[in-house]
C-alpha cells in the first residue's frame, strides 16, 4: 500500500479519537455526568425501599390527621355550623330539649364535648389574646409576664404558640404562593398540600424506583465521560504514531497489529456498552429525569419547604394534645390549680368563669387528650342509638349523611391517637442518619430536615444533568454506532494487509510499480 494511502488511514483513525474528544468536551459531559453521579449518591436515601414504603406511610398518616382536623380548624371546614344542628336533631328525636342533650353529653362524654365546643379551633386562636389579657388583670400582671407565666407550663404552651401559624395559614400556606401540583393546579391550603404529596411527590418515588436503581447499576455514571476522554486521546495518539510510521513504509506484521489493535478498541466499546447494560440503564435514568422534573422545579423546591414547615406547626400544636404522652392534658388542672391559688376563686368557679368568657379555649382544655375523645366515640355512638332507638350503625349512617363533616372527623381521630408515636408503615423508616422515624413529630422532622433538604440540595445538579442537551438516550447508540464502525474499518484495513504482500529487498534499478488494490508488486 503507497505511504499516502497507508498514512491517510491512520489519520482516519486519529480523526475518530478526535470526534470522540470533541463529543465529550462539546456537549460538557464530564461536569453532567458528575452531577448525575451526585445525583445518584445523595439519592440512595431517598430511593431506598423501606424510605420508599414509609414515606407513603406517613403521608398516608398525615393525609389521616389531615382529615380529622379540615373540618374543626376553620368555619369553612363545616363542622362548627353542624355542632347546634347535630344538638337540635337529637333534641327532636329524642323529645329532650337541646339544654338537657348537652347536659347529657357533658355528664357522659365530656371529652367529646369539649371537643365540639371547641370548634372551630380557629375561635380558640381569635380568643387566647382576651385569655391572656384577662388571666393580666386576675392575676395583677402584665401580659408579658403571664406569657412568661405559661412557659411553666410547656406542653400547652407550645400548642398556643404553634396554633396561630396553623389557623392562619390552613387555607393559605406561606410560601406556596406559586406552588402547583404536576398538573399546574394551584396548592395553597393543607389539604391541598396532602393531596399534592400524596398523588405527586409520593409516586416519583415508588414509581421511579427501580429506574433509579438500574441508573445507579453497581458504580454510577461518571466513570463514561473520562472513559470515552482517555479512550479518544489513546485513539489519537495512536493513530497519529501509526501514521508517521506509516511515512516511512511500515512493515505488514507492523501494520497487521496496529489494525488489530484498531479492532480491538471498537469491539472493547461495543462490549462496554453490553456488558454495561447502558441501553437500559440510560433509558431508565431518562425516564427518571423526565418523570421527576416537576418535583425539582425551583417553585415546587421552595413551596415544598414551606409545606413541610406548615406540617411541623401542625405537629407542634396537636403533639402535646393528642395523648397523655404529649403532657398537656396533665398541665390543665395544674393551670387551673395555679390560677385558684393565685386569685382565692375554687377550681370550679376558675372554670366556669373561663366557660362563660371563653368557651372555646375552655371546650379545648376539657377535650384533652384528644385520645380520650376516641376512647369516648364508641361509647357516645351507643348513647345515641339507644336515644334515637337505632343501631350503631344506623348512628354512623345518619352522622355520615346529615353532618359529613363530623362524621369525617369522628372517623379520622382514631387513626391519628392511635397511630401518633406508631405510624403503621414506618417500622423499617429512619432518617437519613439512621434515626428511626415511627411517630408523627419525628415524621415531621424527617420530612423538613432530609426529604426536602434533598431536593433543594440537587435542584442545580438535577438542572445541570436534564437541561444539557442531548438526552442520556443518546450515548448508548452513539457508543455502540462508533464501536461497530471501529470494528468494520480495522477490520477492513487488517484484511488489506494481510493480503499485502511482504516487502524484500529491492535490487539496485529495479522498478516498483503499485497495482489497482495499492498491493506492491515486483516487475
Amino acid at each position: 500500500m503507497k505511504a499516502t494511502h497507508a498514512m491517510l488511514s491512520w489519520l482516519v483513525v486519529a480523526l475518530v479519537g478526535v470526534f470522540v474528544v470533541a463529543v465529550v468536551a462539546g456537549i460538557t459531559l464530564i461536569p453532567r455526568l458528575n452531577a448525575a453521579n451526585r445525583l445518584l449518591d445523595h439519592g440512595k436515601p431517598v430511593f431506598t425501599s423501606t424510605r420508599v414504603a414509609g414515606d407513603k406511610a406517613g403521608v398516608d398518616f398525615i393525609s389521616r390527621a389531615v382529615n380529622t382536623l379540615n373540618p374543626i380548624m376553620t368555619p369553612k371546614g363545616g363542622a362548627a355550623s353542624e355542632v347546634p344542628a347535630l344538638v337540635a336533631y337529637v333534641s327532636k328525636q329524642t323529645g329532650l330539649s337541646q339544654a338537657k342533650v348537652m347536659a347529657a353529653l357533658a355528664k357522659n362524654f365530656p371529652h367529646t364535648t369539649g371537643l365540639l365546643e371547641a370548634i372551630p379551633l380557629s375561635a380558640v386562636n381569635s380568643e387566647i389574646p382576651g385569655l391572656i389579657a384577662f388571666l393580666a388583670r386576675t392575676l395583677h400582671a402584665s401580659p408579658a409576664q403571664v406569657t412568661a407565666g405559661l412557659k411553666t407550663f410547656p406542653a400547652l404552651y407550645q400548642s398556643i404558640s404553634e396554633l396561630p401559624h396553623v389557623v392562619n395559614g390552613w387555607n393559605d400556606i406561606p410560601g406556596t404562593a406559586h406552588l402547583t401540583t404536576f398538573g399546574g393546579t394551584p396548592v395553597h391550603t393543607v389539604p391541598q398540600l396532602r393531596d399534592y404529596f400524596g398523588n405527586d411527590v409520593i409516586p416519583v418515588l415508588t414509581g421511579q424506583r427501580s429506574h433509579f436503581q438500574a441508573l445507579d447499576g453497581t458504580d454510577g455514571v461518571a466513570f463514561i465521560a473520562p472513559l470515552l476522554l482517555t479512550a479518544g486521546i489513546v485513539v489519537i495518539i495512536f493513530g497519529v504514531a501509526m501514521a508517521m510510521f506509516a511515512r516511512k513504509r511500515m512493515p505488514r506484521e507492523m501494520a497487521v497489529a496496529g489494525w488489530g489493535v484498531v479492532t480491538a478498541v471498537g469491539a472493547a466499546i461495543v462490549v462496554v456498552v453490553l456488558a454495561l447494560s447502558l441501553f437500559p440503564r440510560l433509558d431508565n435514568g431518562q425516564n427518571l429525569l423526565n418523570q421527576a422534573k416537576p418535583a425539582f422545579s425551583p417553585a415546587r423546591v421552595q413551596g415544598d419547604a414551606a409545606g413541610a414547615a406548615m406540617v411541623g406547626h401542625v405537629v407542634g400544636f396537636a403533639a402535646p394534645a393528642v395523648t397523655p404522652a404529649g403532657g398537656a392534658s396533665s398541665e390543665v388542672p395544674a393551670l387551673v390549680g395555679f390560677v385558684s391559688k393565685q386569685t382565692g376563686l375554687p377550681p370550679a368557679k376558675v372554670l366556669s368563669t373561663l366557660a362563660t368568657k371563653f368557651p372555646h379555649v375552655t371546650g379545648l382544655l376539657e377535650a384533652l387528650p384528644l385520645s380520650a375523645v376516641t376512647a369516648e366515640t364508641p361509647k357516645l355512638v351507643t348513647f345515641l342509638a339507644g336515644a334515637l332507638h337505632t343501631s350503631p350503625a344506623g348512628v354512623l349512617t345518619a352522622l355520615h349523611t346529615n353532618f359529613p363533616a363530623l362524621y369525617q372527623a369522628i372517623t379520622n381521630l382514631p387513626h391519628v391517637t392511635n397511630g401518633w408515636y406508631h405510624i403503621p408503615g414506618t417500622a423499617g423508616l429512619t432518617t437519613f442518619s439512621g434515626a428511626p422515624v415511627h411517630s408523627m413529630p419525628q415524621m415531621a422532622s424527617y420530612l423538613s430536615t432530609d426529604v426536602v433538604p434533598f431536593l433543594a440540595t440537587e435542584q442545580h445538579d438535577f438542572a445541570t444533568v436534564d437541561s444539557t442537551w442531548p438526552p442520556l438516550t443518546f450515548f448508548p447508540p452513539l457508543l455502540l454506532t462508533v464501536g461497530i464502525i471501529v470494528i468494520l474499518y480495522g477490520l477492513l484495513m487488517l484484511v488489506l494487509n494481510v493480503r499485502r504482500s511482504p516487502e524484500t529487498a529491492v535490487p539496485a534499478g529495479a522498478e516498483q510499480r503499485v497495482d489497482n488494490e495499492g498491493f506492491l508488486l515486483r516487475r
